[in-house]
């Protein structure tokens, strides 16, 4: 069903705060779901928000405290706080930095997760920085290439460069198809793309109510990218990493302690400007995908895209409609919370 965007944002907002959160941080949260659904990102977007939902009466949030702090970095104590308002106190502190030093980077951890760590970056490139953000992808999905045990989380990867446009911006895991793909094959009573899921055996399933595991993108490199993501989302911020050994051996509890599901996550903020003229900058990152854009297309290939400009088209068209389309039976759900 077509449901006007403006209307949607209203209806979760109050539903928000019906669950006691302030308007700014019913605002941070609502963006980040409307935003997935308008960039057509499913499994990111409404369908993600009831469960979030459900698990807000749960939830003991306390104050993010600073508890490392130097001239080009911090880590921050989230305790337990919503990865959104995590993220928005994490990237303050951060440009700060940044614009200061040149380069900064901010660990957070002890939060819930946001959505996408491309939405975080993006924010950070709005200040006129490079944007870098990686997060912990949870529950244990990834098995590690040669492996058939979900050990690694999806550890998505988010960037944002600025441009004399539109930024330069990716978001994706570190596995072959994000996690999120199996809820959505669920809810839409389809099958999932092939090789790619495994069942608990190691074999390849295309049925969601078999997928206990995903394989990295790439093959090595992606479990390479998914390790590195898991240490510096890990290790490196107090988070535990890999199987929690005290669970059934399948990672499905690898953060579920008596907090809850709780993230790592790293922010990284780099001022084009202390290395080199801003302007020119931006200008030359534009001639490269002019260059990028009208190079000779593939057999078959209608357009040669920029990272992110499939998102923006998306997000762009919906907004131009002024709605866009969810499952009714979704609707009937958020609108009951």
């Amino acid at each position: 069903m077509k449901v006007k965007i403006d209307e949607m944002t209203k209806l979760m907002k109050n539903v928000l705060a019906k669950n006691g959160l302030s308007k700014r941080e019913a605002e941070l949260l609502v963006e980040d779901y409307v935003l997935g659904e308008l960039e057509g990102k499913k499994s990111h977007g409404m369908m993600a928000f009831p469960s979030f939902v459900e698990k807000i009466p749960k939830t003991k949030r306390g104050k993010i405290v600073i508890e490392k702090e130097g001239i080009s970095f911090a880590l921050l104590n989230c305790n337990q706080e919503f990865g959104q308002i995590a993220a928005e106190e994490a990237r303050k502190i951060l440009v700060k930095k940044a614009k200061a030093n040149g380069i900064a980077m901010v660990g957070a951890y002890n939060m819930r997760a946001f959505l996408r760590p491309g939405t975080q970056a993006e924010k950070i490139e709005k200040e006129g920085m490079i944007g870098i953000v990686v997060n912990n992808g949870g529950l244990g999905s990834i098995a590690p290439t040669g492996s058939i045990d979900p050990i690694l989380g999806t550890n998505p990867v988010g960037l944002a460069i600025p441009t004399k446009e539109n930024p330069i911006t990716g978001d994706f895991a570190t596995s072959k198809r994000a996690w999120g793909e199996v809820r959505v094959a669920k809810a839409e009573g389809r099958k999932l793309p092939e090789n790619t899921f495994m069942d608990k055996e190691g074999n390849f399933t295309t049925e969601p109510d078999k997928a206990e595991s995903v394989v990295p993108f790439g093959d090595y490199k992606g479990y390479i990218l998914a390790l590195f993501i898991e240490i510096l989302t890990g290790s490196l911020v107090n988070m535990p990493m890999g199987v929690n050994p005290e669970d059934s051996g399948q990672g499905s509890l690898r953060f579920l302690t008596k907090k809850g599901d709780m993230r790592g996550a790293i922010f990284i903020a780099i001022d084009p400007s202390k290395f080199t003229d801003f302007k020119r900058f931006k200008a030359a990152n534009t001639k490269l995908l002019a260059q990028i854009k009208s190079s000779r297309k593939a057999r078959d290939v209608r357009e040669i895209l920029i990272p992110g400009e499939r998102s923006l088209k998306n997000k762009n068209k919906a907004r131009s409609q002024g709605y866009f389309e969810i499952d009714k039976d979704l609707y009937e759900k958020i609108k009951n919370l």
